[in-house]
């Protein structure tokens, strides 16, 4: 007859057990955090951008129209 006893050989089972959820643990927590990190840099590199260009034309008076901002660095005045 072995020299273990039941409680002996229940509490080996069990650390054995425990081990793999642990392990399966990690496993799935480390999945966990790579999917989100993946969605981040999904997110960040591949949303277009939205650009947007303006035109100004200048018809070359010697006055130009700026609505609601300065001209050369001086306020208008309204005659």
């Amino acid at each position: 007859m072995d020299n273990e006893t039941l409680a002996t050989e229940m509490l080996r089972e069990i650390k054995a057990t425990s081990k793999r959820w642990f392990i399966a643990f990690l496993v799935t927590l480390s999945l966990w955090f790579a999917t989100i990190v993946g969605f981040i840099l999904y997110e960040y590199y591949t949303l277009p951008v939205e650009e947007t260009t303006y035109e100004q034309e200048a018809d070359n008076q010697s006055r130009n129209l700026i609505i609601g901002g300065d001209y050369n660095g001086e306020a208008e005045s309204n005659p």
